[in-house]
This record gives C-alpha cells, sequence and structure tokens, in this order.
C-alpha cells in the first residue's frame, strides 16, 4: 500500500513538472531520466535480494522470475545512465 502512494506521488509529480515546464527536454534529462534510473537500481536490488532468497528456499520457479526482474532492471539501469551521460 505503502510503494503505491509513493508511486502514485511519484507520478502526480512527474506530471506536474511535465505540465508546468516549459522545456520538454530539460524536464526529461533533470527529473525524468535520474528518477527512472533510481527506480531501475531499487527493482535490480528487490530482484537480486529476491533472487537470493528464492535460491535459499530453494524454489526454482521464484527464482527465475527474480532473475528475470533482476537483469531487466539491470539492464535498464546501465541504458538509462550511458543515455543520459
Amino acid at each position: 500500500m505503502a510503494v503505491g502512494i509513493a508511486a502514485g506521488f511519484a507520478m502526480g509529480a512527474v506530471a506536474e513538472i511535465l505540465l508546468i515546464g516549459g522545456s520538454w527536454y530539460s524536464v526529461l534529462e533533470d527529473v525524468l531520466y535520474p528518477l527512472a534510473f533510481v527506480f531501475a537500481l531499487v527493482g535490480a536490488f528487490s530482484g537480486g535480494f529476491l533472487l537470493l532468497a528464492a535460491e535459499h528456499e530453494g524454489d526454482q520457479w521464484r527464482a527465475w522470475r527474480a532473475f528475470a526482474v533482476f537483469i531487466t532492471c539491470t539492464v535498464f539501469a546501465a541504458l538509462l545512465f550511458w543515455g543520459a551521460v
């Protein structure tokens, strides 16, 4: 519930910045890229922890799903990082 509220607040803040901001590119560069990068890093860390927990419990299907989340978020974070540099 708290994660949903935080995500809704973040999306509302981004929408407000997009509506108020004059230049779209500067909003993307200054707000959305760092925000998406932070969300991708959080996804990569949570996917890694979920992978470790699933491996510890011996649940192979959960481990594969956590591995997919980890790899996807890691690749997304790398693309965002190198795209912003």
